[in-house]
C-alpha cells in the first residue's frame, strides 16, 4: 500500500481513530529518536600558544583603516 492510498483511507476514518493513529505514530517516531544516537563528529584537540609582544600595544582605529578609505 502507497502513501497516498494510506493516507486516502486514513482520511475517512472517525476522528477519534485519526488521532490514535496519530498519537501512535508520534510514539514510534519518539522511541526512534531516544534510541538513536547522535553522530558527533570526533574533534581532535588544539592548544593555544601563548606569547608576548615585549610591550602592550594600542592600535588608533582611525590610523588603522586609514588606508581603506573608510
Amino acid at each position: 500500500m502507497t502513501v497516498q492510498e494510506t493516507f486516502q483511507q486514513f482520511q475517512y476514518k472517525p476522528l477519534a481513530d485519526r488521532i490514535k493513529m496519530i498519537e501512535l505514530l508520534l510514539q514510534s517516531v519518539k522511541d526512534e529518536i531516544a534510541e538513536s544516537k547522535p553522530v558527533v563528529p570526533e574533534r581532535e584537540p588544539f592548544y593555544i600558544e601563548t606569547f608576548n609582544l615585549g610591550e602592550d600595544v594600542h592600535i588608533d582605529r582611525d590610523e588603522m583603516y586609514l588606508h581603506r578609505g573608510l
